[in-house]
């Protein structure tokens, strides 16, 4: 599995993909893509792509991962640090963080370089410049760390 954590530390709640990361990492449950080398390939590889992971194509490509797991902050007229699955043809129509280019269109440019994409939604709080992330989507990255860690993306409601 490839994470790719998406989002601006700098605007509150949009740090939640890069957050998300830097913790796998910490905990030892995901390496760096950096740290792959030879046969060496680590059940978890975690990345923080800020708001630009269509720089990382070339990481998609060489990893070739079976899922592609991307973690962002996304309007979804939820409370604050609830978790969803977005469904693919949900993708377009709701409002995620910023990005240099629409996740959809990413989405469909890295498709036939791995089996499955997840694209997995935690509903912000606020994501102004300058704020502090806030504790409900900060509890929200340790709950989906575990999740994750424990079954997987099995344990993730579907956004309806």
């Amino acid at each position: 599995m490839l994470v790719l954590g998406i989002g601006n530390a700098m605007k509150g709640d949009d740090g939640l993909g890069p957050l998300v990361v830097t913790r796998l990492i910490a905990r030892g449950e995901a390496a760096r893509a950096q740290d792959n080398e030879g046969n060496y390939r680590p059940r978890v590889v975690a990345l923080d792509c800020g708001t630009t992971p269509e720089n990382y194509t070339s990481v998609i490509r060489r990893l070739q991962p079976r899922l592609l797991l991307i973690v962002d902050a996304a309007e979804m007229g939820l409370e604050p640090g609830e978790c969803r699955v977005i469904p693919r043809d949900r993708v377009g129509s709701l409002g995620l963080s910023t990005h240099s280019m629409p996740l959809s269109l990413f989405m469909s440019y890295v498709d036939d370089l791995v089996e499955r994409i997840v694209l997995l939604g935690v509903q912000p709080h606020s994501m102004a410049l300058g704020v502090e992330m806030s504790p409900e989507v900060a509890a929200a990255a340790e709950d989906l760390i575990d999740c994750l860690v424990r079954s997987g993306i099995d344990g993730i409601p579907v956004l309806a």
